[in-house]
């Protein structure tokens, strides 16, 4: 009799364990993602005139429904990157301005820097080199 309560608690127990190992797996996998959908690199291979003939139309027709809204934001988006493109060449226009009226004064690229020189509070002999030590 013993035995088989010993066994039964065992067996609800691995049973629960199951139980919570199941759950711990469900609760931190994720969904799973399959490749990335191709995108033809020179746009859609379908016309956009295909959806002259759509059949799920509402109240007006094909062209007033899908056709004429399209051509509208394409025609919105290139004035939109006209307008970025030339507000890019007028930046580009008034830095090189800029960089005309006010020079850099920052150091040319090869010009030596003196890191802790302090040579010039010193009276030291006139033929000694204290821009670069080892210097001949």
């Amino acid at each position: 009799m013993q035995h088989d309560q010993n066994s039964r608690v065992r067996g609800s127990s691995r049973l629960l364990w199951a139980i919570l190992a199941g759950l711990a797996l469900s609760l931190t996998a994720r969904p799973a993602q399959a490749q990335l959908r191709y995108r033809p690199p020179a746009g859609s291979p379908l016309p956009g005139q295909l959806s002259y003939f759509r059949r799920d139309v509402g109240l007006l027709d094909q062209y007033n429904t899908f056709v004429n809204p399209q051509r509208q934001l394409e025609a919105q988006l290139r004035q939109m990157n006209q307008q970025q493109a030339s507000d890019y060449r007028s930046a580009v226009k008034q830095i090189d301005q800029l960089k005309q009226i006010r020079p850099s004064t920052a150091a040319p690229t090869g010009v030596g820097a003196g890191f802790f020189n302090y040579s010039h509070y010193y009276n030291l002999p006139s033929g000694v080199n204290t821009a670069r030590p080892g210097a001949q």
